[in-house]
């Protein structure tokens, strides 16, 4: 499981860490890392490589931007839409304007709150994140966990697969990119409901869109374009005579 702060003060960040540890050593909360970072795009880059549903502690205000963490918020849940978002502020008249952001927070927790009911506060948030990981319906999901790195993303979102250099590839989703190394045979191998469209490009059946036999590309549900080779033209359109 994967634990997020976003907080610029290194002293309050160091506290919280050391308290989240604490707790989950306490209560026998099991996680992959907790990670304390006052640079949203830390945060960001590594949700795709969260095997579990993550749980993000958001100071409201980082660098003197007094709604920076709403912000954040609003661009984790457009990759993440399951985490769990807990605002840490000393802001917390800004819980009414929160709901304008539907990021659908779990909870405000004042920093200034005594330290017993702060613990007892980020205790309760760390059960409902254990409760929604071992509650949590499996999605059908496309996972890659091989030496280099570990990806974990809804089958549903996946669009296409294609080489981006030698021995590493590039995953297109319907609201991501990631780079990850493998090979496109490998993936091939993995799921029928890829299909190969082009020596470099495998597309999820289900986003297959429409054909352009002049150009020789793909259109898939998303308007995004991939090349498809002469010779598997014929594939993709009974692919598509198929419904």
């Amino acid at each position: 499981m994967s634990i997020f702060i976003l907080e610029d003060d290194l002293y309050q960040a160091q506290q919280m860490q050391q308290l989240i540890g604490e707790i989950c050593e306490k209560k026998q909360i099991p996680y992959n890392f907790i990670e304390a970072t006052s640079r949203a795009d830390e945060i960001l880059s590594k949700i795709a490589l969260c095997t579990y549903t993550p749980i993000y502690f958001l100071d409201i205000e980082i660098k003197q931007e007094t709604r920076k963490g709403l912000e954040v918020a609003r661009e984790i849940r457009n990759v993440d839409p399951h985490g769990i978002i807990v605002f840490v502020t000393t802001h917390s008249e800004l819980a009414p304007i929160s709901y304008q952001y539907m990021v659908s927070a779990l909870t405000f927790i004042e920093k200034d709150l005594p330290h017993e009911t702060r613990r007892k506060l980020i205790t309760e948030c760390l059960a409902q994140y254990v409760t929604k990981n071992n509650t949590l319906i499996e999605e059908d999901y496309f996972v890659v966990d091989n030496a280099y790195t570990t990806i974990k993303v809804p089958f549903s979102t996946v669009e296409y697969i294609m080489t981006d250099e030698p021995h590493r590839l590039q995953l297109g989703t319907t609201n991501q990119l990631i780079q990850f190394y493998g090979t496109l045979k490998e993936i091939e191998q993995m799921d029928t409901r890829f299909i190969r469209c082009h020596k470099s490009v495998l597309i999820n059946k289900k986003h297959v869109q429409q054909l352009d036999t002049k150009q020789q590309l793909v259109y898939l549900t998303t308007g995004k374009q991939v090349p498809v080779s002469r010779r598997l033209m014929k594939t993709i359109k009974a692919l598509l005579k198929e419904g």
